[in-house]
């Protein structure tokens, strides 16, 4: 097997120096060379949770950020100077409220997902961000599927923990507080120093080798290649410089393309941008997914039914392309060539994303149909940016996916709209008009007559949504019966 530069990180309470191959799985370390069997092997696909873990962090602010994520998902190389938590690391004296609570309310039956939920709930009373609530914890576990309890003494069991944990300040040192109350094994309080003193000794440089696989959150590429990846030479991109937060650059919003799907839900300038982003993300992915998926992979996997993917083209994107000959931007609509086929070269990857920064008059909605309600692979899904000043419609851009090899920015229809005065008879000439701009096929997902359906109904749930004083529901109802 192809072996690295020393790994340097804490395992627990213990560090733990290794020179296997950076590509290699997290969850094969664990229970390969470490023994630690507490973390299961499900579907190696970051879906069933069982193998999750916590990956903790210093942020800039020179705090400890903890995150779950699943180990099946995170390559080797990417955990130098972090703390990585297994199911093991909580040992301690006695039962945390978590681990109680799980037992005293009967939320195992098999065992094999309870570590992995123990470890989601885990990180969620860690999470200062996260509430101590119903909501919380749905966000908590969303990422863990249990085939045996039914999920309902699991939830009694979150709510226990809310009960008996809600007293806890939002602002205070979380982890100070929950090893304080035996929450927390106590060797958590002395990873900030130590991880402090392992990044001030680890002077060792990343230098991927040539023609290495770029690799930035890898739940596409670990899903696709999963056995080959350790046996090749990666480029972590992760760890080329620091993922910088969201800038507002000459009224443009910029991204680092390598930004997580959480961190991107919960950037202040996203937010303020995109106000039903953080209800959006909880549809596209699991709360340990997001912690690893990024906007770049999600765009450079180039499926037509990509969930950011459809979002950014909504917002008129454009994508900064950097590679070994030239840098060069691209507006996101010209990226996609076929089915899973882009417009860029082998050696370049997405450096960064653009979008106009939206105005106060400008609404932005993303819709998704999936066979389960969350977390699925749509069927189809739209996004629509729509700019309206005296109920006139200045600007429009929208994006489809699932109707074509590749995610459609309707341009005619989108041109269309512009000039024109919000009313119910403007909304199904401008369904109409996107009917014509597409040709869906049938497969696995459904017919190429399902597809225009639930076309057609995304459209008008974009204009019921944002405009119910002129498109009322019940009115759109009639007109199609």
């Amino acid at each position: 097997m192809t072996t690295g530069p020393s790994i340097r990180f804490i395992l627990n309470a213990d560090i733990v120096e290794t020179n296997v191959a950076p590509g290699m799985l997290a969850l094969d370390f664990l229970r390969n060379q470490q023994r630690l069997s507490g973390t299961k092997e499900g579907c190696r696909e970051g879906d069933c949770g069982a193998c999750t873990v916590l990956v903790g962090k210093l942020n800039e602010g020179g705090l400890m950020k903890y995150q779950p994520m699943t180990s099946c998902l995170i390559p080797m190389g990417e955990l130098n100077g972090k703390h990585l938590v297994t199911i093991e690391g909580l040992d301690n004296e006695k039962l945390s409220t978590v681990q109680a609570t799980m037992v005293d309310c009967g939320g195992t039956q098999c065992g094999y997902c309870t570590p992995g939920f123990v470890m989601s709930m885990t990180g969620w009373i860690l999470d200062t961000a996260k509430p101590l609530n119903s909501k919380g914890l749905n966000n908590a576990i969303s990422g863990n599927l249990c085939r045996c309890t039914g999920y309902k003494s699991i939830r009694t069991a979150g709510q226990q923990i809310t009960d008996k944990l809600i007293g806890l300040d939002d602002h205070c040192d979380r982890i100070a507080t929950l090893c304080g109350c035996s929450e927390l094994p106590a060797y958590f309080l002395g990873i900030k120093k130590r991880l402090e003193d392992l990044s001030e000794s680890d002077n060792l440089p990343y230098s991927p080798a040539e023609n290495a696989i770029p690799i930035a959150g890898g739940t596409d590429l670990y899903v696709q290649q999963g056995e080959q990846i350790p046996e090749q030479p990666i480029n972590l991109i992760h760890l080329s410089s620091p993922v910088e937060a969201a800038k507002v650059i000459n009224n443009s919003i910029q991204v680092d393309a390598r930004m997580s799907f959480e961190a991107f839900g919960d950037d202040p300038i996203i937010q303020e941008a995109i106000p039903g982003i953080s209800g959006y993300n909880k549809l596209i992915a699991s709360w340990p997914v997001r912690t690893r998926a990024t906007l770049g992979g999600n765009l450079c996997n180039a499926s037509s039914i990509g969930d950011i993917t459809c979002l950014l083209l909504a917002l008129g994107a454009e994508i900064d392309l950097m590679g070994n000959k030239k840098h060069h931007s691209l507006p996101l609509k010209e990226f996609f060539l076929g089915y899973h086929k882009t417009n860029k070269n082998q050696e370049e990857i997405i450096a960064t994303i653009r979008f106009p920064k939206p105005s106060e008059n400008t609404f932005i909605n993303w819709e998704k149909v999936s066979k389960r309600l969350s977390l699925d692979i749509a069927t189809v899904n739209s996004a629509l940016s729509i700019e309206v000043k005296d109920n006139r419609i200045v600007t429009a851009n929208l994006a489809i996916g699932g109707v074509a090899e590749t995610p459609l920015f309707l341009s005619k229809t989108s041109a269309f709209l512009v000039g024109k005065e919000i009313s119910i008879g403007l909304v199904f000439e401008a369904n109409s008009l996107a009917q014509n701009e597409f040709s869906p096929i049938s497969d696995i997902r459904g017919s190429a007559e399902y597809k225009r359906l639930l076309a057609r109904q995304l459209i008008l749930a974009h204009f019921v949504k944002g405009f119910p004083e002129q498109i009322r529901e019940e009115v759109v109802y009639e007109t199609l019966r």
